[in-house]
């Protein structure tokens, strides 16, 4: 049974539980990805905040936490969970913010030169800020007196607005297809991404180019790709991974998909994708990387949160075939620094990788990076 402090009512413990379950079997992958995965842990923390009994918004941020770190925990390297629970505790922030006066710390009204404004004929709105606490902490805003129920239905209809824009997220990725890719152009890509998939079609519907995709081995994800694109009509050649070198002299751009965007601008990708980008590198191509912003993660790579998965070794080494004393590995993602990443494109434009950092501060709160 999953166990959750008392204010969590019992019908969100049991969505809880039923989230939880499917993604430590794994159900997620093919039939949820990360996508649904984000819409599915917003739907859980609206109906937490409808429901919950607290009734101050501190009570509320730590209920919040304290869910979503259970969530988290069920499968740690799928990051998009992290990220919507952060995008919600933004949320409830602002909503208290804005709906009404928040308090703060004491200050001690000393003014610079020893002396208040007032003393001196100048009215305290027209002075700046003081220099000499200009170094100093800023002063943590007290949630602890606030009143939950008043704002309660603004927070609401927030994060279903926050749903809206997850549903929307790859139409608005796909509408800026045309921006960045041009007739009689190469596009090389690997791996199956439902974004990338729907931004080259989107530019098929105005621009004739050709797509070399790699088949993305062990799993074979870029045959699917390959399958696809064909059948929507576009100029497509699947290749081996041993060939991506060299067939990049011949391409324009590489465009991929990501697990995740972190904080210093590198990916989470699909194994394979550092080797692409290498490539690419080698050869003077741009790689352009498609991620909604749910995506986002104000992680950083290094540390100890076990940000990739082994998966079976199945399809290296069938098992029928007796070799149990070879150790197979066979991991998920690829690290992709950000110095090998030319633009990343979101639901809300195109940004450069040294910009995340500006990103991360529009979606999330700095007390929320370590939930």
């Amino acid at each position: 049974p999953l166990l959750m402090a008392p204010p969590v009512p019992p019908h969100v413990q049991q969505e809880c539980a039923r989230f939880i379950a499917r993604m430590r079997r794994r159900q997620h992958a093919p039939s949820m990805g990360a996508l649904d995965v984000a819409k599915k842990a917003v739907e859980i923390m609206r109906q937490l905040i409808g429901y919950a009994s607290v009734k101050d918004v501190h009570g509320l941020i730590e209920l919040i936490k304290s869910v979503g770190s259970t969530l988290m925990s069920a499968q740690p390297h799928e990051l998009a969970i992290g990220n919507m629970v952060r995008r919600v505790l933004a949320i409830v922030r602002e909503e208290s913010a804005a709906g009404g006066e928040v308090e703060v710390g004491d200050g001690d009204g000393e003014g610079t030169g020893g002396g208040s404004s007032s003393e001196v004929g100048v009215p305290s709105a027209a002075v700046g800020p003081s220099l000499i606490k200009m170094l100093d902490a800023p002063q943590q805003p007290d949630y602890s007196r606030r009143p939950l129920k008043a704002i309660k239905g603004q927070m609401i209809e927030a994060i279903s607005e926050l749903l809206d824009e997850l549903q929307s997220a790859p139409t608005h990725i796909a509408e800026q297809a045309i921006e960045h890719i041009h007739s009689n152009e190469v596009i090389l890509t690997h791996g199956h991404d439902p974004t990338v998939e729907s931004f080259l079609r989107a530019a098929h519907k105005k621009r004739t180019f050709q797509v070399i995709v790699a088949e993305t081995a062990p799993g074979g994800e870029g045959r699917l790709t390959a399958f696809e694109l064909a059948e929507a009509g576009i100029n497509t050649t699947l290749i081996a991974d041993a060939g991506v070198f060299a067939m990049m002299a011949r391409v324009n751009k590489v465009i991929v998909g990501a697990h995740a965007v972190m904080a210093n601008g590198g990916l989470m990708a699909r194994s394979g994708c550092h080797l692409l980008a290498l490539a690419a590198q080698h050869h003077a191509v741009p790689v352009v990387v498609c991620a909604g912003m749910y995506k986002l993660t104000p992680l950083f790579p290094s540390g100890p949160e076990p940000f990739n998965v082994l998966l079976s070794p199945q399809p290296m080494l069938p098992y029928n075939e007796g070799l149990h004393a070879v150790d197979t590995p066979n991991p998920a993602f690829d690290y992709v620094p950000p110095e090998l990443v030319s633009l990343l494109i979101t639901n809300i434009g195109g940004n450069h990788a040294s910009y995340i950092y500006r990103l991360l501060q529009q979606e999330y709160h700095p007390d929320d990076y370590e939930l």
